[in-house]
């Protein structure tokens, strides 16, 4: 039997069908443009694990909003995340979370992460269903696959590892460091 009540919790999302283009009756709508690199993390970001366990980190700051970079600017920044930024959610306690996390003076910038592209687990759809009761109307929130760092910062937390972040092989097309400015010697006279 098919039901004709199908919930909206019923259909699973696709992240990369975001980044196609949607054809409804004659018009063709473009994709949105990619996120830019500096913007990938925003106040808030949820992972939701393969196993659907689902992780917390916050950030104080958030890269400047203009909407003029450049298409080759779309690489995510590292934001140097560390393993004890990771904080697991227990499934029942998001919706406490995030009422007392959120800013209520403050535009919250929220994340769903997934190194899955389909995203169909009752944990996905419970954090959205919490997100639009508790976002105030300057609030976005927006979902994208996992970064490198948070895939490598998230598999150090689950083993228990020691983790480094000079002594990890980044993939350069894959993350972007910040320019550090080289420390000039002092010269005696």
């Amino acid at each position: 039997m098919s039901n004709c009540d199908k919930k909206e919790h019923d259909i699973p999302y696709i992240i990369s069908q975001e980044n196609k283009e949607i054809v409804r009756g004659k018009d063709t709508i473009p994709p949105p443009p990619p996120i830019p690199g500096y913007l990938y993390y925003g106040t808030n970001t949820f992972i939701i694990d393969r196993n659907s366990k689902i992780y917390y980190f916050q950030r104080n700051e958030i890269g400047h909003i203009s909407g003029n970079w450049e298409r080759s600017d779309t690489i995510p920044y590292f934001i140097n995340l560390q393993p004890k930024d990771l904080i697991e959610i227990p499934a029942n306690n998001v919706s406490d979370l995030i009422k007392a996390n959120y800013k209520d003076n403050f535009r919250n910038i929220t994340f769903i992460a997934s190194k899955l592209d389909t995203l169909n687990s009752k944990i996905y759809f419970d954090l959205v269903d919490v997100l639009k009761l508790s976002l105030k109307e300057s609030d976005l929130y927006f979902i994208r696959r996992t970064t490198q760092e948070e895939d490598t910062v998230l598999k150090y937390k689950k083993n228990n590892d020691y983790y480094n972040s000079e002594e990890i092989k980044w993939d350069k097309n894959r993350i972007t460091f910040p320019f550090i400015k080289p420390k000039l010697e002092k010269r005696k006279n």
